[in-house]
């Protein structure tokens, strides 16, 4: 088997297996300097590189997943509690929140329909 042929091999070898790609990785396991690759293969070189890339992409969602699992069982438990607590103290308290955040958006509809009759006048003038 020629060089390129075992490089490819080995690529993909390690790929099927879920091992960590890098060029040192893969010269490693060939038995073969880094610096082969980088210099001889630049193509298999960026091969290695964007399937460590997609090993990376992988890794990020698996960890997003699991993040997001946590954080949903840890809202079913909160919630949980909450209804065993007292759930009217809480919606009293979320409808007063509420409430406010009407006030506040109102207030800045207010400010914003001033800032452009403002601008409005000063684009007369200028």
């Amino acid at each position: 088997m020629d060089t390129r042929a075992l490089i490819s091999k080995t690529i993909e070898d390690m790929a099927q297996q879920g091992d960590k790609l890098s060029i040192h990785a893969v010269a490693k396991r060939c038995g073969i300097s880094h610096s082969l690759i980088y210099n001889r293969y630049p193509d298999l070189k960026e091969h290695i590189k964007a399937l460590k890339k997609q090993q990376r992409a992988r890794a990020s969602a698996d960890s997003d997943a699991a993040v997001i699992s946590k954080l949903v069982a840890k809202n079913q438990a909160l919630t949980a509690k909450i209804d065993a607590e007292n759930p009217a103290q809480y919606r009293a308290v979320i409808d007063g929140l509420v409430a406010h955040l009407h006030e506040v958006y109102a207030m800045y509809d207010q400010l914003l329909d001033d800032r452009n009759k403002l601008a409005a006048r000063l684009g007369k003038h200028g």
